[in-house]
């Protein structure tokens, strides 16, 4: 990879449906060197796949995480478990841990009553391969930039999905036709409106229009590229930090915003206070960080880190 792959990237990563002519311009180059250059990564697995952040919040679903602790499983009994998670229970993010769970899915639901007929259904399906669950509620997330791969020193910007602290966003209405093409885009982020109309039959000026619906109404408030950051050389590990007390959370969080290794931050009921999720060159990198944050607020009691892999990644049941 040269410098022009990583500019192109570093457009996907934040706009990953931008169209060819603009990231060529952006980039200094040619339409069919840009279309040629996205290919190859997309080829390499560079580029894993596209998908819209999409703010359940704003449809009425409750955003769920569960931890799995399992018995040792073959690769085919956990291929079934995969595909299980994906086709009925219909998780959106799922991923596989080192400790202390196996894996973790996030699930959009309606109700709590939904929660527990997902929750029912995984102990069917696990049987005595399943040792214990935990179950959370995400509050709100954040989503930031990769933006330690193209050596910028902070963040610029922030992608925040759930309500914000002390207010409500109001559930908004959607149609057939709206959920129709939330479904292609999430299938892939980059797939154009014309294909959109073919593969769900609606007029392509309609899809066009919707679009623009969804993304003024605050349902889709971005796309990005998934990036396969462990074929560039980095590592991911997840951050439970817990404190004495959460007086100076605002600052732990605006010390995170404008870190650049810093992917992804969440407020949740069930566990700890805060969690950050980051990706760092190696453990030397990861407890350079970790020091910094210890060193930065005093009030830590506990940080408590792994690492995980996304095996599916998808902001729609």
């Amino acid at each position: 990879m040269d410098k022009l792959d990583f500019k192109i990237l570093q457009i996907l990563d934040w706009h990953g449906r931008q169209p060819l002519t603009t990231i060529a311009k952006s980039v200094g180059s040619s339409k069919d060197v840009v279309s040629y250059r996205i290919r190859k990564l997309e080829q390499d697995h560079v580029i894993v796949r596209y998908f819209p952040l999409i703010d359940m919040s704003r449809l009425g679903y409750i955003t769920s995480r569960l931890y799995f602790d399992l018995e040792e499983m073959s690769q085919e009994e956990e291929n079934g478990f995969l595909h299980f998670l994906d086709k009925t229970i219909k998780a959106g993010l799922i991923f596989r841990m080192d400790y202390p769970y196996r894996y973790g899915i996030f699930l959009w639901t309606s109700s709590v009553y939904d929660i527990e007929e997902a929750i029912r259904k995984i102990k069917q399906h696990l049987g005595s391969m399943l040792i214990k669950y935990h179950h959370s509620i995400i509050c709100s997330f954040h989503q930031y930039p990769k933006d330690y791969l193209f050596g910028k020193k902070q963040h610029e910007t922030s992608i925040h999905l759930g309500p914000k602290e002390k207010t409500k966003k109001e559930k908004v209405s959607v149609d057939d036709q709206d959920v129709k093409i939330l479904q292609q885009l999430a299938h892939h982020a980059r797939m154009s409106t014309v294909e959109i109309a073919s593969r769900t039959g609606i007029p392509q000026t309609t899809v066009s229009s919707k679009i623009k619906q969804l993304e003024e109404r605050d349902i889709i408030l971005g796309y990005r590229a998934e990036i396969d950051f462990v074929k560039l050389g980095f590592m991911n590990y997840f951050l439970e930090i817990y404190l004495d007390t959460n007086d100076n959370l605002k600052q732990i969080e605006q010390w995170a915003h404008a870190n650049p290794n810093v992917v992804w931050l969440q407020k949740i009921i069930g566990t700890c206070d805060i969690e950050i999720e980051v990706e760092v060159k190696d453990r030397v990198a990861l407890e350079v960080f970790l020091n910094e944050l210890r060193t930065r607020f005093s009030n830590i009691r506990k940080i408590i880190f792994f690492s995980q892999v996304y095996k599916k990644m998808t902001f729609l049941p």
